[in-house]
């Protein structure tokens, strides 16, 4: 099989040759390539020697930069956990809820609190006009469907948010991927 393949890369450099020869003397019509002759099923296979493998461990992220896989086993799903997550959802919306705050100190205190897409999403919000201005009480997880997101209803000065969070593994701290304020507010 190789040598068939190294027989169809020369004739292909030879009728190449031949057409940019006939393109330099002048001959008006260039020789036709020959066609390649196909093995005895029909089909040419290619040198697979000549790609390149594909990396190993470097998936692309959902921000399309390059990561490494994590090995980390699953998170547990305990009572631990869960106060962990709506802990992170209640420091998100207190940090959020500074309308008062000027723009670069209120994205300086939210943004690490963010996943990346978060802080594309949330970068250009002008805190004052941010409706709640506290949190007034407990947060309550309202979807665990996940070890790696969940929902948190966090009550508000100007009513309910829900905040989104997720996690890459079980050692990973929560990080806030969405604010939805309550109906009726903007």
């Amino acid at each position: 099989m190789r040598k068939r393949t190294l027989g169809l890369a020369v004739a292909t450099i030879a009728t190449a040759s031949t057409i940019v020869l006939a393109g330099c003397t002048g001959q008006s019509e260039p020789t036709p390539p020959a066609s390649p002759t196909p093995s005895s099923s029909g089909i040419t296979m290619p040198d697979l020697d000549q790609f390149t493998t594909a990396p190993s461990g470097t998936p692309l992220d959902e921000e399309g930069g390059a990561t490494t896989v994590d090995p980390k086993p699953a998170p547990p799903w305990d009572a631990e956990q869960r106060a962990a997550a709506i802990a992170a959802a209640e420091k998100a919306l207190t940090t959020f809820a500074r309308p008062d705050l000027s723009s670069a100190d209120w994205w300086a205190a939210l943004s690490p609190l963010l996943t990346s897409q978060a802080q594309q999403d949330y970068q250009y919000v002008d805190p004052a006009n941010i409706p709640a201005h506290q949190v007034t009480g407990a947060g309550t997880i309202v979807d665990d469907s996940s070890r790696y997101a969940v929902s948190v209803d966090v009550p508000s000065d100007a009513g309910m948010y829900t905040i989104v969070l997720t996690r890459i593994n079980g050692a990973a701290p929560w990080l806030a991927a969405r604010f939805t304020p309550p109906e009726g507010t903007h």
